[in-house]
Protein backbone atom coordinates (compact mmCIF):
# COMPACT_ATOMS: atom_id res chain seq x y z
CA UNK A 1 0.00 0.00 0.00
CA UNK A 2 1.02 3.69 -0.52
CA UNK A 3 2.61 5.32 1.88
CA UNK A 4 1.05 9.28 2.16
CA UNK A 5 1.97 12.03 4.20
CA UNK A 6 -1.42 14.28 5.58
CA UNK A 7 -2.08 17.44 6.36
CA UNK A 8 -5.02 18.26 8.35
CA UNK A 9 -6.97 20.76 7.12
CA UNK A 10 -10.41 22.02 8.69
CA UNK A 11 -14.06 23.11 7.64
CA UNK A 12 -17.50 23.83 8.81
CA UNK A 13 -18.00 19.80 9.60
CA UNK A 14 -14.69 19.57 10.82
CA UNK A 15 -11.09 18.58 10.57
CA UNK A 16 -10.04 16.08 7.34
CA UNK A 17 -6.71 14.84 6.14
CA UNK A 18 -5.41 15.70 2.87
CA UNK A 19 -2.57 14.61 0.81
CA UNK A 20 0.35 16.29 1.59
CA UNK A 21 1.51 16.28 -1.84
CA UNK A 22 -1.61 17.47 -3.12
CA UNK A 23 -2.43 21.32 -3.89
CA UNK A 24 -6.17 20.84 -3.36
CA UNK A 25 -7.79 21.14 0.44
CA UNK A 26 -10.42 20.01 2.72
CA UNK A 27 -13.42 20.48 0.01
CA UNK A 28 -11.91 18.73 -2.63
CA UNK A 29 -10.08 15.74 -0.21
CA UNK A 30 -14.01 15.03 0.69
CA UNK A 31 -15.79 15.14 -2.70
CA UNK A 32 -13.42 12.46 -4.27
CA UNK A 33 -14.21 10.09 -1.00
CA UNK A 34 -18.23 11.24 -1.64
CA UNK A 35 -18.32 10.56 -5.44
CA UNK A 36 -15.91 7.28 -5.41
CA UNK A 37 -14.53 7.46 -9.43
CA UNK A 38 -14.97 3.71 -9.38
CA UNK A 39 -13.45 3.42 -12.86
CA UNK A 40 -14.98 6.53 -14.21
CA UNK A 41 -13.59 9.85 -15.53
CA UNK A 42 -12.51 12.58 -13.23
CA UNK A 43 -12.83 16.36 -13.88
CA UNK A 44 -8.83 16.10 -14.44
CA UNK A 45 -9.50 14.00 -17.61
CA UNK A 46 -11.32 16.84 -19.66
CA UNK A 47 -8.23 19.90 -19.70
CA UNK A 48 -10.89 22.03 -21.86
CA UNK A 49 -13.05 22.38 -18.92
CA UNK A 50 -10.11 22.92 -16.37
CA UNK A 51 -9.01 25.62 -18.58
CA UNK A 52 -11.94 27.34 -18.89
CA UNK A 53 -11.86 27.15 -14.76
CA UNK A 54 -8.63 28.66 -15.11
CA UNK A 55 -9.30 31.48 -17.82
CA UNK A 56 -12.55 32.20 -15.28
CA UNK A 57 -10.18 32.42 -12.12
CA UNK A 58 -7.57 34.73 -13.91
CA UNK A 59 -10.16 36.82 -15.32
CA UNK A 60 -11.56 37.56 -11.94
CA UNK A 61 -8.00 38.15 -10.35
CA UNK A 62 -8.12 40.43 -13.24
CA UNK A 63 -11.00 42.59 -11.81
CA UNK A 64 -10.50 42.29 -8.47
CA UNK A 65 -6.92 43.95 -8.34
CA UNK A 66 -8.21 46.68 -10.95
CA UNK A 67 -10.95 47.43 -8.02
CA UNK A 68 -8.94 47.50 -5.41
CA UNK A 69 -10.53 44.37 -3.78
CA UNK A 70 -7.58 42.55 -4.03
CA UNK A 71 -4.36 43.82 -3.78
CA UNK A 72 -2.03 43.74 -6.49
CA UNK A 73 0.65 41.22 -4.74
CA UNK A 74 -2.44 38.83 -4.43
CA UNK A 75 -4.30 38.95 -7.45
CA UNK A 76 -0.80 38.30 -9.76
CA UNK A 77 -0.47 35.16 -7.37
CA UNK A 78 -3.62 34.00 -8.47
CA UNK A 79 -3.10 34.75 -11.91
CA UNK A 80 0.31 33.42 -11.92
CA UNK A 81 -1.32 30.22 -10.60
CA UNK A 82 -3.78 30.12 -13.05
CA UNK A 83 -0.90 30.33 -16.12
CA UNK A 84 0.82 27.33 -14.16
CA UNK A 85 -2.20 25.06 -14.81
CA UNK A 86 -3.12 26.75 -17.79
CA UNK A 87 0.22 25.49 -19.01
CA UNK A 88 0.45 21.74 -17.86
CA UNK A 89 -1.42 20.09 -14.62
CA UNK A 90 -1.30 16.60 -13.45
CA UNK A 91 -4.86 14.84 -13.62
CA UNK A 92 -4.76 13.84 -10.13
CA UNK A 93 -4.79 17.60 -9.04
CA UNK A 94 -8.73 17.27 -9.92
CA UNK A 95 -9.61 14.29 -8.53
CA UNK A 96 -13.20 14.87 -8.31
CA UNK A 97 -15.78 12.35 -10.04
CA UNK A 98 -17.27 14.34 -13.07
CA UNK A 99 -21.30 13.80 -12.00
CA UNK A 100 -19.84 15.29 -8.63
CA UNK A 101 -23.19 16.40 -6.65
CA UNK A 102 -23.85 19.56 -5.86
CA UNK A 103 -24.09 21.76 -9.44
CA UNK A 104 -20.40 22.09 -9.93
CA UNK A 105 -19.49 22.97 -6.43
CA UNK A 106 -16.72 20.78 -5.90
CA UNK A 107 -14.91 21.75 -9.46
CA UNK A 108 -15.07 25.56 -8.16
CA UNK A 109 -13.85 24.20 -4.72
CA UNK A 110 -11.03 22.47 -6.41
CA UNK A 111 -9.81 25.21 -8.49
CA UNK A 112 -10.27 27.60 -5.64
CA UNK A 113 -8.46 25.27 -3.46
CA UNK A 114 -5.30 24.74 -6.06
CA UNK A 115 -5.00 28.31 -7.06
CA UNK A 116 -5.14 29.29 -3.35
CA UNK A 117 -2.01 27.14 -2.73
CA UNK A 118 -0.37 27.27 -5.77
CA UNK A 119 -0.52 31.17 -4.80
CA UNK A 120 0.55 30.76 -1.06
CA UNK A 121 3.74 28.99 -2.25
CA UNK A 122 4.35 31.99 -4.66
CA UNK A 123 4.13 34.34 -1.81
CA UNK A 124 6.18 32.28 0.49
CA UNK A 125 3.15 30.15 2.54
CA UNK A 126 2.81 27.00 2.93
CA UNK A 127 -0.14 24.67 1.26
CA UNK A 128 -2.97 24.12 3.32
CA UNK A 129 -2.37 27.67 6.03
CA UNK A 130 -4.26 29.77 3.36
CA UNK A 131 -2.54 32.59 5.41
CA UNK A 132 -1.70 34.69 2.51
CA UNK A 133 -4.90 33.78 0.21
CA UNK A 134 -7.93 31.98 1.04
CA UNK A 135 -9.63 29.73 -1.36
CA UNK A 136 -13.18 31.76 -0.99
CA UNK A 137 -11.74 34.68 0.65
CA UNK A 138 -9.60 35.52 -2.31
CA UNK A 139 -9.82 33.10 -5.15
CA UNK A 140 -13.58 32.94 -5.45
CA UNK A 141 -13.91 36.68 -4.14
CA UNK A 142 -17.28 37.91 -6.33
CA UNK A 143 -17.95 35.29 -7.48
CA UNK A 144 -20.06 31.74 -7.28
CA UNK A 145 -19.90 28.42 -8.56
CA UNK A 146 -23.63 28.85 -9.98
CA UNK A 147 -21.70 31.87 -12.65
CA UNK A 148 -18.08 30.22 -12.58
CA UNK A 149 -18.97 26.72 -13.51
CA UNK A 150 -21.56 27.72 -16.22
CA UNK A 151 -19.51 29.82 -17.73
CA UNK A 152 -16.21 27.15 -17.41
CA UNK A 153 -18.66 24.64 -19.46
CA UNK A 154 -19.62 27.01 -22.16
CA UNK A 155 -15.63 27.50 -22.78
CA UNK A 156 -14.79 24.02 -22.50
CA UNK A 157 -17.40 23.05 -24.87
CA UNK A 158 -16.35 25.90 -27.24
CA UNK A 159 -12.69 25.09 -27.39
CA UNK A 160 -13.56 21.31 -28.13
CA UNK A 161 -15.77 22.45 -30.70
CA UNK A 162 -12.83 23.60 -32.49
CA UNK A 163 -11.06 20.04 -33.16
CA UNK A 164 -14.87 18.82 -34.23
CA UNK A 165 -14.95 21.53 -36.91
CA UNK A 166 -11.77 21.08 -37.98
CA UNK A 167 -12.83 17.60 -38.06
CA UNK A 168 -15.87 18.07 -40.45
CA UNK A 169 -14.01 20.00 -43.34
CA UNK A 170 -11.24 17.97 -43.66
CA UNK A 171 -13.85 15.23 -44.09
CA UNK A 172 -15.89 17.51 -46.55
CA UNK A 173 -12.08 18.16 -48.31
CA UNK A 174 -11.78 14.36 -48.74
CA UNK A 175 -15.46 13.78 -50.25
CA UNK A 176 -14.47 17.02 -53.00
CA UNK A 177 -11.07 14.69 -53.67
CA UNK A 178 -13.23 11.10 -54.43
CA UNK A 179 -15.72 13.13 -56.41
CA UNK A 180 -13.04 14.47 -58.67
CA UNK A 181 -11.63 10.86 -58.10
CA UNK A 182 -14.63 8.88 -59.36
CA UNK A 183 -17.75 11.22 -59.64
CA UNK A 184 -17.97 10.75 -63.34
CA UNK A 185 -18.53 6.56 -62.91
CA UNK A 186 -22.65 5.33 -63.15
CA UNK A 187 -24.40 3.91 -61.21
CA UNK A 188 -28.25 2.29 -60.30
CA UNK A 189 -29.51 4.81 -57.60
CA UNK A 190 -31.93 2.62 -55.12
CA UNK A 191 -35.47 4.13 -53.29
CA UNK A 192 -36.90 1.80 -50.87
CA UNK A 193 -33.69 -0.87 -51.59
CA UNK A 194 -35.58 -1.11 -54.86
CA UNK A 195 -33.81 -0.20 -58.49
CA UNK A 196 -34.49 3.25 -59.41
CA UNK A 197 -32.35 5.29 -61.67
CA UNK A 198 -29.38 5.73 -63.42
CA UNK A 199 -27.15 8.39 -61.56
CA UNK A 200 -23.32 8.88 -60.43
CA UNK A 201 -20.85 8.24 -58.01
CA UNK A 202 -20.71 12.04 -58.03
CA UNK A 203 -24.06 12.95 -56.81
CA UNK A 204 -24.22 10.49 -54.22
CA UNK A 205 -20.93 11.96 -52.60
CA UNK A 206 -21.90 15.35 -53.15
CA UNK A 207 -25.45 14.87 -51.11
CA UNK A 208 -23.20 13.69 -48.59
CA UNK A 209 -20.59 16.59 -48.42
CA UNK A 210 -23.45 18.84 -48.37
CA UNK A 211 -25.20 16.94 -45.53
CA UNK A 212 -21.85 17.47 -43.32
CA UNK A 213 -21.57 21.03 -44.72
CA UNK A 214 -25.14 21.66 -43.09
CA UNK A 215 -24.02 19.75 -39.97
CA UNK A 216 -21.09 21.95 -39.58
CA UNK A 217 -22.71 25.08 -40.04
CA UNK A 218 -25.61 24.12 -37.68
CA UNK A 219 -23.46 23.06 -34.96
CA UNK A 220 -20.98 26.68 -35.70
CA UNK A 221 -24.50 28.37 -35.17
CA UNK A 222 -25.49 26.21 -32.33
CA UNK A 223 -22.01 26.86 -30.62
CA UNK A 224 -21.95 30.45 -31.19
CA UNK A 225 -24.91 30.74 -28.41
CA UNK A 226 -22.28 29.57 -25.70
CA UNK A 227 -20.57 32.92 -26.02
CA UNK A 228 -23.26 34.22 -24.25
CA UNK A 229 -22.13 34.05 -20.64
CA UNK A 230 -23.84 34.27 -16.90
CA UNK A 231 -20.42 35.10 -15.50
CA UNK A 232 -21.18 38.42 -13.07
CA UNK A 233 -24.68 36.91 -12.52
CA UNK A 234 -23.55 34.79 -9.33
CA UNK A 235 -25.65 32.94 -7.34
CA UNK A 236 -29.34 33.24 -9.25
CA UNK A 237 -28.81 36.20 -11.50
CA UNK A 238 -28.92 39.39 -9.08
CA UNK A 239 -26.33 41.69 -10.86
CA UNK A 240 -26.41 43.94 -6.56
CA UNK A 241 -24.40 40.43 -5.58
CA UNK A 242 -21.23 42.49 -6.96
CA UNK A 243 -19.12 45.37 -7.13
CA UNK A 244 -20.62 47.26 -10.00
CA UNK A 245 -17.19 47.75 -11.46
CA UNK A 246 -16.88 44.02 -10.93
CA UNK A 247 -19.41 43.50 -13.34
CA UNK A 248 -18.70 45.92 -15.80
CA UNK A 249 -15.07 44.63 -16.16
CA UNK A 250 -15.48 40.51 -15.50
CA UNK A 251 -16.33 40.19 -19.14
CA UNK A 252 -13.98 42.02 -20.98
CA UNK A 253 -11.37 40.29 -18.98
CA UNK A 254 -12.55 37.03 -19.61
CA UNK A 255 -12.22 38.37 -23.46
CA UNK A 256 -8.54 39.62 -22.72
CA UNK A 257 -7.27 36.34 -21.08
CA UNK A 258 -8.82 34.07 -23.70
CA UNK A 259 -7.78 36.77 -26.42
CA UNK A 260 -11.51 35.72 -28.24
CA UNK A 261 -13.52 39.30 -28.39
CA UNK A 262 -16.74 37.05 -28.87
CA UNK A 263 -17.58 36.88 -25.37
CA UNK A 264 -20.38 38.36 -24.18
CA UNK A 265 -22.77 38.62 -21.01
CA UNK A 266 -26.26 37.04 -20.93
CA UNK A 267 -29.03 39.69 -21.29
CA UNK A 268 -31.13 37.87 -18.78
CA UNK A 269 -29.14 36.48 -15.87
CA UNK A 270 -31.55 34.87 -14.32
CA UNK A 271 -32.48 33.11 -17.65
CA UNK A 272 -29.21 32.08 -18.00
CA UNK A 273 -29.14 30.29 -14.12
CA UNK A 274 -32.48 28.76 -14.90
CA UNK A 275 -31.71 27.10 -18.07
CA UNK A 276 -29.02 25.03 -20.11
CA UNK A 277 -31.26 25.04 -23.80
CA UNK A 278 -28.04 26.67 -25.11
CA UNK A 279 -26.05 23.37 -24.28
CA UNK A 280 -28.64 21.01 -25.01
CA UNK A 281 -29.03 23.02 -29.05
CA UNK A 282 -25.56 21.45 -29.08
CA UNK A 283 -25.88 18.50 -27.81
CA UNK A 284 -29.25 17.93 -30.14
CA UNK A 285 -26.85 18.91 -33.12
CA UNK A 286 -24.38 16.53 -32.17
CA UNK A 287 -27.34 14.14 -32.17
CA UNK A 288 -28.62 15.02 -35.39
CA UNK A 289 -24.82 14.97 -36.83
CA UNK A 290 -24.46 11.02 -35.91
CA UNK A 291 -28.04 10.08 -37.36
CA UNK A 292 -27.13 11.42 -40.69
CA UNK A 293 -23.08 9.76 -40.12
CA UNK A 294 -24.37 6.78 -39.15
CA UNK A 295 -27.04 6.99 -42.13
CA UNK A 296 -23.83 7.37 -44.42
CA UNK A 297 -21.95 4.52 -43.10
CA UNK A 298 -24.48 2.03 -43.32
CA UNK A 299 -24.69 3.06 -47.37
CA UNK A 300 -21.27 1.96 -47.51
CA UNK A 301 -22.03 -1.66 -45.73
CA UNK A 302 -24.85 -2.26 -47.81
CA UNK A 303 -22.85 -0.90 -51.50
CA UNK A 304 -19.73 -2.92 -50.29
CA UNK A 305 -22.03 -6.20 -49.43
CA UNK A 306 -21.16 -9.31 -50.87
CA UNK A 307 -19.00 -10.52 -52.46
CA UNK A 308 -20.84 -12.61 -54.43
CA UNK A 309 -24.32 -12.52 -53.42
CA UNK A 310 -24.73 -9.02 -52.04
CA UNK A 311 -24.57 -5.80 -54.05
CA UNK A 312 -20.86 -5.47 -54.27
CA UNK A 313 -20.75 -1.99 -56.24
CA UNK A 314 -18.07 -0.54 -54.07
CA UNK A 315 -14.99 -2.02 -52.64
CA UNK A 316 -14.24 -0.80 -49.35
CA UNK A 317 -10.14 -1.19 -47.87
CA UNK A 318 -9.19 -4.87 -46.45
CA UNK A 319 -8.72 -3.43 -42.55
CA UNK A 320 -8.49 -7.21 -40.98
CA UNK A 321 -10.03 -10.90 -40.94
CA UNK A 322 -13.66 -11.16 -40.58
CA UNK A 323 -14.03 -14.52 -39.40
CA UNK A 324 -12.81 -16.47 -36.93
CA UNK A 325 -14.30 -19.83 -38.94
CA UNK A 326 -15.10 -18.50 -42.67
CA UNK A 327 -11.68 -18.17 -44.42
CA UNK A 328 -11.82 -15.22 -47.17
CA UNK A 329 -14.32 -13.23 -45.15
CA UNK A 330 -13.71 -9.41 -44.97
CA UNK A 331 -16.04 -7.52 -42.86
CA UNK A 332 -16.69 -3.22 -43.22
CA UNK A 333 -15.25 -3.05 -39.69
CA UNK A 334 -14.82 0.88 -40.08
CA UNK A 335 -18.26 1.69 -41.24
CA UNK A 336 -19.44 -0.50 -38.05
CA UNK A 337 -16.92 0.93 -35.39
CA UNK A 338 -17.96 4.90 -36.79
CA UNK A 339 -21.67 3.58 -36.30
CA UNK A 340 -21.29 2.16 -33.07
CA UNK A 341 -19.63 5.99 -31.70
CA UNK A 342 -22.97 7.51 -32.97
CA UNK A 343 -24.99 5.28 -31.54
CA UNK A 344 -22.90 6.30 -27.97
CA UNK A 345 -23.52 10.22 -29.13
CA UNK A 346 -27.21 9.52 -29.04
CA UNK A 347 -27.70 7.97 -26.27
CA UNK A 348 -25.63 10.69 -24.40
CA UNK A 349 -28.07 13.21 -25.91
CA UNK A 350 -30.95 11.56 -24.68
CA UNK A 351 -29.28 12.13 -21.37
CA UNK A 352 -28.88 16.10 -21.67
CA UNK A 353 -32.79 15.74 -22.70
CA UNK A 354 -33.67 14.54 -19.44
CA UNK A 355 -30.97 17.26 -17.46
CA UNK A 356 -33.15 19.94 -19.44
CA UNK A 357 -36.55 18.75 -18.27
CA UNK A 358 -35.01 18.26 -14.64
CA UNK A 359 -33.73 21.97 -13.76
CA UNK A 360 -35.64 23.09 -11.10
CA UNK A 361 -36.60 26.65 -9.48
CA UNK A 362 -33.75 28.93 -9.58
CA UNK A 363 -30.39 26.78 -10.88
CA UNK A 364 -30.54 24.05 -13.18
CA UNK A 365 -27.80 22.33 -11.11
CA UNK A 366 -26.81 19.83 -14.00
CA UNK A 367 -24.28 21.64 -15.84
CA UNK A 368 -21.82 18.75 -15.40
CA UNK A 369 -23.92 16.13 -17.20
CA UNK A 370 -24.16 18.79 -20.00
CA UNK A 371 -20.49 19.60 -20.47
CA UNK A 372 -19.11 16.30 -20.22
CA UNK A 373 -21.52 14.39 -22.40
CA UNK A 374 -20.87 17.17 -24.84
CA UNK A 375 -17.07 16.95 -24.36
CA UNK A 376 -17.34 12.97 -24.84
CA UNK A 377 -20.16 13.16 -27.76
CA UNK A 378 -17.50 15.64 -29.88
CA UNK A 379 -14.75 13.24 -28.79
CA UNK A 380 -16.82 10.43 -30.48
CA UNK A 381 -17.65 12.41 -33.63
CA UNK A 382 -14.04 13.10 -33.72
CA UNK A 383 -12.74 9.39 -33.80
CA UNK A 384 -15.50 8.19 -35.90
CA UNK A 385 -15.12 11.51 -38.94
CA UNK A 386 -11.35 11.11 -38.54
CA UNK A 387 -11.44 7.09 -38.74
CA UNK A 388 -14.39 6.87 -41.49
CA UNK A 389 -12.58 9.03 -43.44
CA UNK A 390 -8.80 8.48 -44.09
CA UNK A 391 -9.05 4.08 -43.39
CA UNK A 392 -12.70 3.61 -45.24
CA UNK A 393 -13.81 6.89 -47.59
CA UNK A 394 -9.72 7.57 -48.81
CA UNK A 395 -9.84 4.21 -50.05
CA UNK A 396 -12.92 2.61 -51.46
CA UNK A 397 -13.26 2.18 -55.35
CA UNK A 398 -16.09 1.75 -57.73
CA UNK A 399 -16.87 -1.97 -58.57
CA UNK A 400 -16.57 -0.90 -62.42
CA UNK A 401 -18.15 -3.78 -64.19
CA UNK A 402 -20.98 -4.56 -61.10
CA UNK A 403 -22.02 -0.88 -61.62
CA UNK A 404 -21.69 -1.15 -65.93
CA UNK A 405 -24.01 -4.13 -65.51
CA UNK A 406 -26.40 -2.51 -63.04
CA UNK A 407 -27.20 0.87 -64.93
CA UNK A 408 -28.47 -1.58 -67.73
CA UNK A 409 -31.44 -3.08 -65.50
CA UNK A 410 -34.69 -3.25 -66.60
CA UNK A 411 -36.44 0.61 -64.41
CA UNK A 412 -33.70 2.77 -65.30
CA UNK A 413 -34.66 2.08 -68.93
CA UNK A 414 -38.50 1.77 -68.51
CA UNK A 415 -38.08 5.39 -66.73
CA UNK A 416 -36.51 6.57 -69.61
CA UNK A 417 -39.01 5.41 -72.01
CA UNK A 418 -41.66 6.78 -70.22
CA UNK A 419 -40.67 10.09 -70.74
CA UNK A 420 -41.07 9.21 -74.24
CA UNK A 421 -44.33 7.46 -74.48
CA UNK A 422 -46.03 8.40 -71.47
CA UNK A 423 -46.12 6.21 -67.94
CA UNK A 424 -49.21 4.18 -68.73
CA UNK A 425 -48.15 2.87 -71.86
CA UNK A 426 -44.73 1.71 -70.57
CA UNK A 427 -46.26 0.65 -67.78
CA UNK A 428 -49.13 -1.82 -69.40
CA UNK A 429 -46.40 -2.99 -71.81
CA UNK A 430 -44.30 -4.19 -69.21
CA UNK A 431 -46.96 -5.86 -67.38
CA UNK A 432 -48.34 -7.56 -70.52
CA UNK A 433 -44.61 -8.97 -71.06
CA UNK A 434 -44.79 -10.03 -67.59
CA UNK A 435 -41.92 -8.93 -66.25
CA UNK A 436 -39.48 -10.58 -69.60
CA UNK A 437 -37.07 -7.45 -70.77
CA UNK A 438 -37.50 -9.72 -74.23
CA UNK A 439 -40.77 -9.89 -74.68
CA UNK A 440 -41.19 -5.85 -73.64
CA UNK A 441 -38.75 -5.05 -76.26
CA UNK A 442 -40.87 -7.39 -79.10
CA UNK A 443 -44.01 -5.51 -77.64
CA UNK A 444 -42.74 -2.45 -77.85
CA UNK A 445 -41.53 -2.63 -81.84
CA UNK A 446 -45.02 -4.35 -82.38
CA UNK A 447 -46.71 -0.86 -80.85
CA UNK A 448 -44.46 0.91 -83.01
CA UNK A 449 -42.66 2.13 -80.30
CA UNK A 450 -39.34 3.40 -80.35
CA UNK A 451 -36.62 2.35 -77.63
Amino acid sequence: MENLEYRTEVDLIGKYNVPANMPYGIHTARAKENFPLAGEKSIGDYPTLIQGLMYVKKAAAKVNGNIEQLDKQHANAIIDAADTILSSFPRQWFPIHRFHGGGGTSANMNANEILANLGESILGGQWGQYRLLHPNNQVNLNQSTNDVYPTACHIAIILKWARLEKELQQLIDLLQIKKNQLGFQKRIARTCLQDAVTSTYGDLLNGYESFFRRSSEQLEKCVGNLYLINLGGTIIGRKEDVPPGFLQQIVPALRQVLGDSRYQQAPDLFDAAQNCDDMARVSSELAMLARGFIKICKDFRLMSSGPETGINEIHLPSMQAGSSIMPGKVNPVIPEFAIQLCFQTIGLNAACERAVEHGELDLNIWESLFVFSLIDAIELQINALNTFGTKCLAGFQVNTSKNKKNIEATIPLLTELMKKHGYSAISNLYKESDGDITQFRKLMKENNLSI
